[in-house]
């Protein structure tokens, strides 16, 4: 069955448990009955949108589609099979305590709200999800259909209304934040579109870009979402990852126990303390002459060696030794070779 004929006949359903005055299911199905609508196309982004709207009217389009949503307009039944998330990921934590309310309350009271698809433009029978991701994990586990609503909408058109839907139920984390504008920039958008679809102006957007370009994308997602730690916590930890090699600390503490079994905002903190440890320097070692007055001191750090001398209790004492580094190395390799 084609996109077109599943619509019709999904609508045609809803019309039946419809008043007999409710008009939007009424005209959508008697478009599709006459065959006047066009075939739903997509178009790459930076083209104009196939509704035609300029990027200042998409601005409002997430209030826009809520708005259809809460007047019901050709809210539609789609399988979950057919229905693929956005090109666009914008989540780290799928699972958690939200999600599971969120599963009890679909099971115990259905799907209350609609979500908002377009139709896939690789798949004519398919559709992609503009926002609304957790309801369709949560439908595909209970084995239910998704209560929609289609709008035909481009690349810069969906990314906009999913960024400002995600802002205006504060639903993603800081980090999430910035990998969804770093997605948006792999992915070619300009600086216009990521400003508007995240509600940013541009040195926030800037912020928060350096914060997400400094971090490894593997430490990211071992920690997750920390929905706690915001923009200076997040900074402080590129920062200090940035100063120090603590690889091979962070490689024991991610594959421990304590950070498996921690929450995100735990695991945010466990490599924030052992980015913050600081190695206890090694104590100063003096050489002394057999009077007791220190000509030198050797200091060891980082894997250097250090030596300072004393000129006022052995002065010159420095040039000696300088002239004679090359004969002391010389007899050095002679006793390990011995």
């Amino acid at each position: 069955m084609s996109r077109k004929d599943t619509l019709k006949a999904m609508l045609s359903r809803r019309e039946q448990e419809l008043p007999n005055d409710n008009s939007p299911a009424q005209d959508m199905t008697s478009i599709l009955e006459t065959g006047a609508e066009k075939k739903l196309h997509h178009i790459r982004s930076g083209a104009v949108g196939a509704m035609g709207r300029t990027l200042g009217n998409i601005a409002s389009a997430a209030d826009q589609a809520r708005a259809l949503i809460a007047a019901g307009a050709a809210v539609v039944e789609i399988p979950t099979d057919k229905i693929e998330a956005s090109f666009i990921s914008d989540r780290l934590d799928h699972d958690g305590e939200d999600f599971a309310r969120l599963t009890s309350a679909i099971r115990e009271s259905g799907q209350k709200s609609p979500i908002l698809v377009r139709p896939h433009p690789d798949d004519p029978e398919g559709y992609q999800i503009v926002f609304g991701h957790r309801r369709v994990r949560v439908l595909a586990a209970l084995g239910l259909p998704v209560k929609a609503v289609v709008q035909n909408l481009s690349d810069e058109e969906l990314v906009i209304i999913q960024g400002q839907e995600n802002s205006a139920r504060a639903d993603l984390s800081y980090i999430e934040r910035g990998l969804f504008a770093l997605a948006l920039e792999k992915h070619g958008f300009d600086r216009r579109v990521m400003m508007s679809s995240l509600g940013m102006e541009k040195t926030q957007l800037s912020k928060l870009l350096t914060v997400v370009h400094s971090l490894p994308r593997s430490l990211i997602q071992a920690i997750g979402a920390a929905p706690k730690a915001g923009r200076p916590r997040w900074a402080l930890l590129a920062e200090r990852l940035g100063e120090k090699k603590k690889g091979i600390l962070l490689d024991d503490l991610l594959s421990s126990r304590a950070f498996q079994e921690a929450d995100s905002n735990g695991r945010f903190a466990l490599v924030m303390r052992a980015l913050s440890v600081q190695k206890v320097a090694k104590k100063a070692e003096a050489l002394k002459r057999d009077d007791g007055v220190k000509i030198a001191t050797v200091e060891r750090s980082g894997g250097k060696v250090s030596m300072i001398f004393n000129e006022k209790a052995a002065p010159a004492f420095a040039d000696y030794i300088a002239a004679r580094l090359a004969e002391l190395h010389q007899s050095y390799l002679a006793e390990q070779a011995d």
